[in-house]
This record gives structure tokens, C-alpha cells and sequence, in this order.
């Protein structure tokens, strides 16, 4: 009883360290994703072995980015989920956390369940600086 009341509150570990949560989103649907720790967000990002996807909105991602990530916004995923590869790990992230969970909902209704994220999935909370790309200011 006490597993069962542990997973769901902190998750359960895979064998490479890993965290998996199943959460629920306000309109009770499960969200599936693995958590993270930053280093190796860090290192998926670097590699190319994740498909980065910035969900927030163009402008946002114009001003600032991580490199290599494709900005695909939240409220446009189901009609461009083509460009979403099926057979990679996939990363989502936006400034606060909030639209990350709301695009791992709409992928895991699409049948993508190999999401990752670092903490929040949260442009806010991503520690290194030098992944960051600037655009110019309008």
C-alpha cells in the first residue's frame, strides 16, 4: 500500500535514474512524461538525441530559445503533429511549466509516450545559459 501511495505521489524509477509520472491534467486525463535531472536534459539536448519542442508562441520563441529546439506552440501540436517524430525521445518546454504539461497531455492522446522533461519543463528553471539563443528585439 505504502509503493502504491509513494509512485503516485513522487513517481516511479526506471533503470536509468528516471523518474515516470502519470499525472492528471484538469480535465482528468492522464499526462505521461519522465522527469529529468538537468544534466541530462543537458546532454540529450547537446547530443541531438531528443526532438526539442518549444511550445510557447512564436514570438516568445523568437526572442529567446534553447538551440535545436523547434517551436511547434501548444494550441498548434494536433495540427502539426507530422512534424513530430514518432521513433525519438521527445522534450517540450515553455517559460513556466504550465503549457509543457498541457502539450504532454495532447502528445500522450496521440500516442507519443516517450517524453522527457527537467524540472517544470520550464524555460525558467533551465540552468545553462549558453544552450540559450537570443533573437533581435522588435
Amino acid at each position: 500500500m505504502f509503493e502504491n501511495l509513494r509512485r503516485m505521489l513522487f513517481g516511479s524509477q526506471n533503470s536509468t535514474g528516471n523518474s515516470h509520472y502519470s499525472s492528471r491534467s484538469r480535465n482528468a486525463s492522464r499526462c505521461i512524461y519522465n522527469l529529468v535531472p538537468f544534466e541530462q536534459a543537458r546532454n540529450m539536448i547537446e547530443t541531438g538525441n531528443v526532438f526539442l519542442i518549444d511550445v510557447r508562441t512564436q514570438n516568445e520563441y523568437e526572442f529567446m530559445h534553447i538551440k535545436n529546439a523547434v517551436n511547434i506552440p501548444v494550441d498548434e501540436i494536433k495540427t502539426r503533429i507530422t512534424e513530430v517524430p514518432s521513433d525519438k525521445d521527445i522534450m517540450v518546454y515553455c517559460a513556466s511549466g504550465s503549457r509543457s504539461k498541457n502539450a504532454i497531455c495532447i502528445l500522450n492522446s496521440l500516442g507519443y509516450n516517450n517524453i522527457y522533461i527537467w524540472e517544470y519543463g520550464a524555460l525558467a528553471t533551465f540552468p545553462y545559459r549558453e544552450l540559450i539563443e537570443y533573437g533581435e528585439r522588435r
